[in-house]
């Protein structure tokens, strides 16, 4: 049986919604906020900025994640090009299988982060708080990744 196109228009449109949220939290993250407040305020205002956006942008990003793979699993399941989770079959298949990895690397990643702010809310570890930028930063160039491969497929 054929799905319904109105349906998979509406799935598609889902999954660049989810994905646009995602990723531009992201990048704004990486390239515009975090350098922003790097040095232009003192940590403690820092870390009550960084508090008040993340209080914002997780339940962001924990439901685009969330739609994101349900979104997915129904287009793959839809695609004539679709041969199974992580198969490397067909071009279409790897492109697919390599953007999934990464999708799991940028979600163990932004679990790992989400751990880090936690104790920054009770620590001032500068430390902590650059290694946390980091994995912003190493969460966006992954994202720009997946983003070139999503436009592979």
């Amino acid at each position: 049986m054929q799905p319904n196109p109105m349906i998979m228009n509406l799935v598609r449109f889902l999954h660049n919604l989810f994905t646009a949220v995602w990723m531009g939290g992201l990048f704004s993250m990486a390239l515009v906020i975090l350098p922003g407040l790097r040095g232009s305020l003192p940590m403690e205002s820092a870390k009550l900025a960084m508090a008040a956006l993340g209080k914002r942008l997780k339940p962001l990003a924990l439901a685009s994640m969330a739609g994101l793979a349900v979104t997915g699993l129904l287009l793959g399941r839809s695609s004539k090009n679709f041969t199974g989770l992580l198969s490397f079959a067909s071009p279409y298949s790897t492109a697919l299988s390599v953007k999934h990895i990464l999708m799991g690397i940028m979600v163990v990643l932004a679990f790992i982060r989400l751990g880090m702010v936690k104790k920054l809310e009770t620590q001032n570890d500068p430390k902590r708080m650059r290694a946390s930028g980091m994995v912003v930063m190493v969460n966006a160039i992954i994202g720009a990744a997946v983003l070139f491969l999503s436009s592979m497929i």
